[in-house]
């Protein structure tokens, strides 16, 4: 069954919380000249959107919190897709529910996931996809530098269409060794039973996790080191095993900018890979996941191997916005044939041309090297948008983009040019709407 989970937050008084809220309403008017990013006879399209959303932020003594939840509503002028509904959602809040003894955890992701990695990302190829997890964690004190960290989480994951909806189990066992005030070395293991509401079509499994922490948290450098196994033993396909091996690195340079490197290789699935993109709270159980990529894959109940590595600058200036990103990755399924590899990066420039008016400069490029298939495919993508303030609440935005996409597949190629023009009234600069 096809569920989401949102969470909302009553508007809190400032004074007495430390949260802020805030929410937005706009429109969206899109035109492009190739809706169906197709090789030949592209068919021009205008999508009407209407967009609601909310966006909530706390980090206090007893919660951190983070909400960002958005509907849209599509209008498509011509038909060349079904109207209806699309949403985003990111959720993560850490209750302390009785400080350095219990804390309660819920971590939930919704957005649109590829079907089929090998087709154009069209309307029609995109899933609804819906992850959670939520659970407690206790901890026995063993001394003042000892600490015993027991887990238990519930976790749901459940898809638009198909049959993969499933339910995941979990506990987990954390023996924690605070070297110092920043430093905590850990020994963990974490089992998770996931089962499937269609055992016929999917196989029920039960993976179990064994490795080595380091965690180093200073006030502008944070360091997470991950070591160990991977055993995964499935009702009919038998069993999978692999290294976990999982660097995090995060470093506030100055000020107004900031770097980062992630290196991992674990297994992962559909679901897990989604949920990793959620904002983490600030777990002080040091429990959390390590991975910032975007999900990885096609809807699928097969999991996958992959190492991947990504690195980040950002810079906050005044005037001037800069992000960028570039990654690698490879990926194995252990039945699906879609091995791959991919390279890429992204990066955007945002300039303050005055106090109402902005520029956004971007552009993205990624190369997908198929293992099982003889075909290589190429993406670049490019824009200009210029966003203008016309008070503290409304704005307006006008965007041109264009997509190229090269492929050894002639049928695969594509130009998609885009014009966007959106209207957008928000209570605070906080809510800002999901990237489309």
């Amino acid at each position: 069954m096809f569920h989401l989970s949102l969470l909302a937050s009553a508007y809190p008084i400032q004074t007495a919380c430390a949260g802020v809220f805030a929410y937005g309403v706009g429109y969206v008017g899109e035109y492009s000249d190739n809706i169906g990013r197709t090789p030949t006879n592209p068919q021009d399209e205008w999508i009407n959107s209407a967009i609601a959303g909310i966006t909530y932020r706390e980090n206090g003594a007893t919660l951190d919190a983070n909400l960002m939840a958005q509907a849209e509503y599509r209008d498509y002028k011509y038909d060349t897709y079904k109207d209806g509904p699309l949403y985003y959602a990111d959720a993560s809040f850490l209750w302390r529910v009785s400080p350095q003894r219990l804390n309660w955890v819920f971590v939930d992701r919704y957005d649109q996931v590829t079907r089929n990695i090998t087709l154009a990302n069209t309307p029609d190829n995109m899933v609804g996809a819906n992850v959670l997890s939520t659970g407690p964690d206790f901890f026995i004190r063993l001394g003042s530098v000892n600490t015993l960290l027991i887990g238990l989480r519930y976790g749901n994951a459940s898809y638009s269409e198909g049959d993969l909806d499933n339910s995941r189990y979990s506990a987990m066992a954390s023996w924690q060794y605070a070297s110092s005030r920043d430093l905590t070395y850990s020994l963990n293991y974490r089992g998770e039973q996931t089962k499937y509401e269609n055992e016929v079509l999917n196989d029920n499994s039960m993976r179990n996790d064994l490795f080595f922490r380091a965690d180093m948290r200073q006030v502008h450098t944070q360091f997470l080191l991950d070591l160990g196994t991977t055993h995964i033993d499935r009702d009919r396909a038998g069993e999978a095993h692999g290294y976990i091996a999982r660097l995090t690195w995060a470093q506030q340079l100055t000020t107004e900018s900031a770097a980062g490197v992630l290196l991992a290789s674990e297994f992962l699935d559909a679901g897990a890979a989604l949920l990793a993109t959620a904002t983490n709270p600030v777990l002080a159980t040091g429990t959390g996941t390590t991975s910032s990529l975007p999900a990885s894959g096609e809807v699928t109940n097969d999991l996958y191997y992959t190492k991947r590595a990504e690195a980040y600058y950002d810079h906050t200036g005044s005037s001037v916005v800069v992000n960028t990103r570039i990654f690698i990755r490879d990926i194995d399924y252990e039945i699906v044939p879609q091995d791959r590899q991919e390279a890429g990066g992204r990066m955007q420039i945002s300039y303050n041309l005055s106090r109402l008016l902005a520029a956004t400069l971007y552009g993205s490029y990624v190369d997908i090297r198929y293992q099982n298939i003889v075909r290589e495919d190429r993406e670049s993508d490019a824009g200009l948008r210029f966003l203008y303030r016309s008070s503290s609440n409304l704005s307006v935005a006008l965007e041109g983009r264009k997509t190229w996409h090269y492929s050894t597949d002639a049928l695969q190629e594509f130009i998609d040019r885009r014009v966007l023009l959106s209207l957008l009234y928000s209570t605070s600069p906080l809510f800002t709407t999901a990237r489309r």
